[in-house]
């Protein structure tokens, strides 16, 4: 059902998403947003260089693999500390790390940090890139969370965390605070045709060096209802509530050094209503209760 076809789209789709570049600050009312962060991530590594499919299951793949990913038994995990909240209609920006700010009637920071894992393998192809063997991975599952904290995140700790688990989605440091936005990728949304994956990565075998992009779900968090919208059509026709594009590198070993497989950079975008379409909503709310309220009435 999979066969070559992944690779050379997601071939396509990593010349096309390019270099993350971090936003300077602004602020967000209503209308399409960016989140940019950065995060240390635990992967799975090592599916070999010889060109063909290493595994169609999440069993098959965790058999593959000569290279686990670190302090986790999912493919991918690890910690992520946001830098900028952008609105992207007005070219404004509501949070930078390291300042207080309010969205939507919460107030949050001076950090925004989160925890996210349980992203596991299930169809991984080896190909050839520019002439270097080249990883697609394919994965199901994966959460998130994002906290407001009193201080950055600290990646030193490396993947484990003081003996915390990335896969019960707890970190010193991060966990321990206000839970902000909480969610999940969303299955079946990322590549058209396919109802499964909930994340796509590409990686050079020799550098690690790749993209990843999957579509996200907010189902918690004090934020839940600003930014619950599914205001996005994922590549299969469905909605969802953001899009996450993902640049990531070991680049002089700065993430191995201290347990972590890269070091990346990111963001998420999605659409928040206008204030007028929320003024709207609840006009129509209160319409439909009035006429809940007379129907109970005459019965």
């Amino acid at each position: 059902m999979f066969k070559r076809t992944f690779l050379a789209a997601a071939v396509g789709a990593a010349l096309l998403i390019g270099p993350v570049v971090s936003a300077n600050a602004i602020e967000l009312t209503a209308g399409n947003y960016k989140i940019t962060f950065d995060n240390y991530d635990s992967g799975t590594l090592g599916y070999g260089d010889t060109a063909g499919v290493k595994c169609t299951t999440v069993a098959g793949c965790n058999a593959a693999a000569a290279r686990p990913a670190p302090g986790t038994t999912s493919d991918t995990a690890g910690i992520l500390s946001i830098a900028a909240i952008e609105n992207l209609s007005t070219g404004q920006t509501e949070y930078v790390r390291g300042t207080s700010s309010t969205l939507g009637g919460i107030t949050f920071g001076p950090y925004l940090t989160g925890v996210f894992g349980g992203l596991n393998d299930y169809f991984v192809e080896v190909g050839t890139l520019g002439g270097s063997p080249t990883t697609l991975a394919n994965s199901v599952g994966g959460f998130f969370r994002i906290y407001s904290n009193a201080t950055d995140y600290n990646p030193i700790l490396g993947p484990t965390g003081g003996g915390v688990s990335l896969d019960a989605g707890t970190y010193p440091g991060i966990t321990g605070g206000s839970l902000l936005l909480g969610g999940v990728f969303a299955g079946g949304a990322v590549i058209a045709g396919d109802s499964t994956t909930s994340y796509t990565s590409l990686f050079n075998n020799a550098s690690v060096a790749g993209n990843g992009q999957g579509f996200l779900d907010f189902t918690s968090g004090s934020a839940l209802a600003f930014f619950d919208t599914n205001s996005l059509t994922n590549r299969n026709g469905g909605k969802n509530d953001a899009f996450l594009t993902v640049a990531y590198d070991d680049v002089n070993g700065v993430a191995s050094s201290i347990g972590w497989t890269v070091k990346s950079v990111a963001q998420v975008t999605g659409q928040i209503p206008e204030p007028g379409s929320i003024a709207l909503l609840s006009m129509a709310l209160f319409g439909l209760g009035a006429v809940t309220r007379r129907r109970n009435k005459q019965g």
